[in-house]
């Protein structure tokens, strides 16, 4: 469940007369950019319902499958999601379950897969990010947690632990793909 949140305020800005211009200008170009935008909403009453695969989910899977399908490889990628049930105002970052996508990334590419497989593994995939995602929402995710022991180690006038040193420690945080979904 949601905590409901106070309706935003508007702000109201002194601008000087060398900024004013360049806000109106750049007001004018958003504004244009929207002009540009289509947006079409939809609703399908079978997701997330009774055990249903919930549609984040699903979508979270299916852009690790379309990065493998243009890269041949899946990528080190994050959505930030807020803790605020567990500790307002901060995020974590929730990462797609990397083994599960890959097999159903490399399931959709065989041609000789069986549809039944490809949708069990889609089923796995997409209730395996479930999964994540709610151990990160309650505060178990390990961005916060390694974090944590980085901030400790330098506090404390502490070498920073090896797994910070680690090719693969870097290579795991280069994040090639961040998502946002509101």
């Amino acid at each position: 469940t949601s905590l409901p949140l106070p309706p935003p305020q508007r702000l109201r800005f002194s601008l000087g007369p060398e900024t004013a211009p360049e806000v109106e200008r750049a007001k004018r170009h958003l504004d244009s950019l929207a002009a540009d935008v289509d947006v079409h909403c939809f609703s399908h009453e079978g997701f997330g319902v009774g055990g249903a695969l919930r549609p984040e989910a699903i979508v979270q899977v299916a852009l690790q499958v379309a990065f493998y399908r243009a890269h041949g490889s899946l990528c080190a990628s994050c959505e930030p999601t807020s803790l605020r049930h567990v500790l307002p105002g901060c995020t974590d970052l929730l990462r797609p379950p990397g083994p599960p996508c890959l097999a159903l990334a490399r399931a959709l590419d065989d041609p000789h897969a069986e549809p039944e497989l490809q949708l069990a593994l889609l089923r796995e995939a997409v209730e395996a990010q479930s999964r994540r995602t709610q151990e990160v929402l309650a505060g178990q995710g390990a961005e916060r947690h390694l974090q944590g022991l980085r901030q400790a180690a330098i506090a404390a006038g502490e070498p920073l632990p090896e797994i910070f040193m680690d090719p693969a420690y870097a290579l795991a945080t280069h994040f090639r793909l961040c998502t946002v979904q509101v």
